[in-house]
C-alpha cells in the first residue's frame, strides 16, 4: 500500500527475472540477468555505464531481510552491497550516485509509521561503493523513497510526511545534494493535489521537468496516472503538472480526493523518459489484465512492447550508458558534531503572510519524537491532536539585524 514500504512485502514465496528483452521483437525470448525462485527481486536502478545494476532482494544469511544487492548485465559479480548491516531491519531502493557512493533506504530507524504501528518507516541513508561509511541522510516522521539523481547532479525523491498537516495530502516531491545538505521541496508543498508522486525521473537534459506516478493515499497501492511536472510552470497543487499521460485534452484541475486515481484504467507504475514526448511504462490496461511493458507518448499512444500472460512486467530500462551528471561537492564537516542553520528572512514565505515586521521576537526549537516499531494507533499520543510527541529543546531569537535589513529592502 501508499503508507507501507519493502518491510511490509511478503519475503519468500516470488519468482522473480532480471531480465533483458528486444522490444522490437516480442517473439524473441528475454535473456536472464538474475533469478530467484524464492525471493522478490526489484528496485533496479542502472549504472551510468550500463554495466551494473543495482537491486532489492532479502538475505537468506539475515533473516531474510532485504538488502542492496549488485550484479553485472552479463550476470556475473553478484554481491551483496549492504553485507556488513545487522539482521534486525531492511534495506533497498538504492541509487547510483556520480560520485561512485550509493543512496538507499533503510528501516534501521527503527521508526513505526505512526497510525498503524506494524509498519516500518525506510529513510535517506549514504554509503561507499563496498557498502561502508553508512551514514544517515534524512530525519523525517515517515518514508523516503524512490532516489533518482537530477540531470544537475541533486537527488530528487518522494518525501512523505504528515506531522501536523493532513496525511492523506503529503507525499511530495523533494531534492537534496547527495551528501543530504540542501533538502527542500521540489513539487508539491503545502498543496492537496497531487497526493502521492512516486517514481520520480527527470527528462533528458532538464533539471526542473520530471515524470512521475500520481496516486492516492487509500485507495490504488502505488499505482496511478502518469504524470510530466514542470517546477518552471509551477510548484504547488496542479500549477507545475502540464500534462496527464494519455490524454492531450484532459483538463487538470485540483481535487481534494484521499483515493486519487483509483478505478480509473488503464493503471501505470515505473514511467522512463526517454524523452521529453515518449516512455517506457509497465502498464494494467484493466482490471483483470497483466501488467506490461508500453510505449507511451504525449499523443496519446500507448503501444504494448512485451506482455506475457501469467507474468507481471515492471521497471523497464534502457539497457545504454547514460551520461553521469555533474558531482556536486560534499559541503558535509564530519568532524563536527553540531550543525549549522541559516535563516535570513523569517517572514519570507506563505507561514507567515500578513505578519508585521518586528513581530516575531525569537523561534522555538523542537525536536519531533516519533514512535518505534509496535507503537501506532492515531490517538496514541493526542485525541484529535498531534501525532506525534514534541520535545522543546530552547528558543533562538531573531535579531535586529534583520529588521534593519528588511527596512532597506525595496518593494
Amino acid at each position: 500500500q501508499n503508507w507501507q514500504s519493502n518491510s511490509s512485502m511478503r519475503r519468500t514465496g516470488w519468482d522473480t527475472t532480471i531480465a533483458t528483452v528486444d522490444p522490437t521483437d516480442p517473439a524473441s525470448a528475454p535473456q536472464a540477468i538474475f533469478h530467484s525462485d524464492k525471493y522478490f527481486v526489484g528496485d533496479l536502478c542502472l549504472s551510468f555505464d550500463g554495466q551494473r545494476v543495482l537491486f532489492s532482494m532479502p538475505d537468506a544469511q539475515k533473516a531474510d531481510r532485504y538488502q542492496v544487492w549488485e550484479v553485472g548485465v552479463d550476470g556475473q559479480g553478484l554481491r551483496d552491497v549492504t553485507a556488513a548491516a545487522d539482521n534486525d531491519y531492511d534495506n533497498y531502493d538504492a541509487c547510483y550516485l556520480p560520485n561512485g557512493q550509493i543512496m538507499f533506504t533503510s528501516s534501521r530507524c527503527l521508526q513505526a509509521v505512526p497510525c498503524t504501528g506494524g509498519d516500518h518507516v525506510a529513510l535517506m541513508y549514504l554509503m561507499d561503493a563496498d557498502g561502508s561509511q553508512v551514514r544517515q541522510l534524512t530525519f523525517d516522521q515517515d518514508h523516503s523513497w524512490c532516489p533518482r539523481v537530477l540531470n544537475d547532479g541533486r537527488v530528487v525523491y518522494t518525501r512523505w510526511e504528515y506531522n501536523d498537516i493532513p496525511h492523506y495530502f503529503s507525499r511530495l516531491l523533494f531534492s537534496m545534494d547527495p551528501d543530504g545538505t540542501r533538502q527542500m521541496a521540489f513539487y508539491g508543498t503545502n498543496s492537496f493535489f497531487p497526493n502521492t508522486m512516486m517514481y520520480a525521473r527527470p527528462l533528458p537534459g532538464s533539471n526542473s521537468r520530471v515524470v512521475c506516478i500520481l496516486s492516492g493515499h487509500h485507495g490504488n497501492p502505488r499505482m496511478g496516472q502518469v504524470a510530466l511536472i514542470d517546477t518552471a510552470a509551477g510548484e504547488q497543487e496542479a500549477g507545475g503538472v502540464v500534462r496527464l499521460l494519455p490524454g492531450r485534452h484532459r483538463k487538470i484541475a485540483n481535487p481534494i480526493i484521499d483515493q486519487y486515481a483509483t478505478g480509473e484504467w488503464p493503471q501505470f507504475v515505473h514511467p522512463f523518459p526517454l524523452s521529453d514526448k515518449f516512455f517506457l511504462v509497465s502498464c494494467k490496461r484493466e482490471p483483470d489484465g497483466w501488467w506490461g511493458l508500453y510505449l507511451l507518448d504525449v499523443f496519446d499512444n500507448l503501444v504494448p512492447l512485451r506482455v506475457e500472460p501469467g507474468a507481471a512486467l515492471f521497471e523497464p530500462i534502457p539497457l545504454r550508458p547514460t551520461v553521469t551528471p555533474p558531482v556536486i561537492p560534499p559541503a558535509v564537516d564530519l568532524a563536527r558534531s553540531d550543525a549549522l542553520v541559516y535563516m535570513y528572512d523569517v517572514y519570507r514565505g506563505a507561514g507567515l503572510a500578513g505578519v508585521p515586521r518586528g513581530t516575531v521576537k525569537a523561534l522555538r526549537v523542537v525536536e519531533p519524537v516519533y514512535r518505534y516499531w509496535g507503537n501506532g494507533e492515531t490517538h496514541s499520543t493526542a485525541i484529535d491532536g498531534g501525532w506525534d510527541v514534541k520535545r522543546i529543546l530552547g528558543t533562538v531569537p531573531v535579531e535586529a539585524e534583520e529588521e534593519e535589513a528588511a527596512e532597506l529592502t525595496p518593494e
